[in-house]
Parts: C-alpha cells; structure tokens; sequence
C-alpha cells in the first residue's frame, strides 16, 4: 500500500464484505477464506474509499486482475450485479445459483427445497417439476413428494453472463421474455 494512502473505514469494509456475502465477488471463485479489498477507481487516479467504488476480491483474483487476467469491464460488472441480486434475492438463493450452474443437472429437493427456492422460481431464474411420490420410513409416516429443480434458460444465461462478467447480456437474459423454459 502506498504510504500516503488511507485505509477504507472498517464500517466501509463491512458494507462491501456484506455485498459480497463475505466471499469473493467473482462468481467462479467464491472464496471466503482472505479477502482483498479492491479500488476499481485506483486511489492513484482519484479514486475514493466509498462502497461504490469498492469490490471485495479474493487475493488470487486480486492478482489475477492486476496481472490483466480479469479485466476492468467483469470487475465492474460482477459490482453491478452483486448489487442487483443482493435486492432482488437472499444469500442462499444467490448460492443456489451458482450451484445449479456448477452440478449443470436436475437436483432432487423435498417440498422444503422447492419452498427454499421459491424467490427464484418467482423470476423464471429455475423451474421446479414434480417428480415421484416415495415412502418415507424413518422417522415419518405416510408419502411425499420429490421434486426436480433446475435452471431455466433464463436463468442459465444469467448466471453464465454474469460468470463472464458481461453485464449487458446479463440484463438482457433477465428482460428476454423467450427464456423461461429449460
């Protein structure tokens, strides 16, 4: 750090560190051990400590975007993104996104899961179908459901948008009315 710069204020840390959900912003990695702290205006080019010119960023990614590996433009994009899902959806639903990318198949969830991922049902992001009636013997009488969730093709294209740090397509994927189905 240079010797005249100021630290961010600890109560601005946290704010990007919530934004975040405490993990890497980009949204391959996702790690939550050592996080970085991002200037995506460099100090050295007037850029301030406010939260919106901060991005929480795991060292390696840090490095990697000063090494020109991530570029400037998916930096502001993942930024822009973290803000929008962050008032549209719950951490977990957030999570729950990457990790249907990441398995790229049907997951089995009970009646709970479908309830869990209901925010993302709501907005064409995953689509749930009902999937076969089971008995269940330990610890419960009677039958339930199982269902599959999945993304939807909106929701892929999203996700894989928002992966490449490409925030136009992102937007467009979620304002394209022909991408609900799987």
């Amino acid at each position: 750090m240079a010797p005249n710069r100021k630290k961010p204020p600890l109560d601005v840390k946290r704010l990007v560190l919530h934004e975040a959900g405490y993990k890497c912003s980009n949204p391959v990695c996702r790690s939550i051990l050592t996080l970085d702290i991002h200037h995506l205006v460099p100090v050295a080019k007037k850029g301030d400590n406010l939260p919106d010119n901060l991005l929480a960023l795991c060292p390696n990614c840090h490095s990697l975007h000063h090494q020109g590996k991530i570029p400037e433009e998916s930096l502001r994009a993942w930024k822009m993104l973290l803000l929008s899902l962050n008032e549209a959806f719950d951490r977990r639903s957030i999570d729950l996104l990457l990790a249907l990318d990441r398995v790229g198949r049907p997951l089995y969830v009970s009646g709970d899961g479908v309830l869990d991922c209901a925010s993302l049902i709501a907005t064409g992001m995953v689509c749930i179908t009902e999937g076969r009636k089971t008995e269940k013997t330990t610890h419960h009488y009677g039958s339930h459901f199982i269902y599959t969730v999945e993304l939807t093709n909106k929701g892929k294209q999203m996700v894989g948008a928002w992966k490449r740090g490409d925030q136009k397509a992102a937007i467009q994927s979620v304002e394209s009315p022909n991408t609900h189905s799987t």
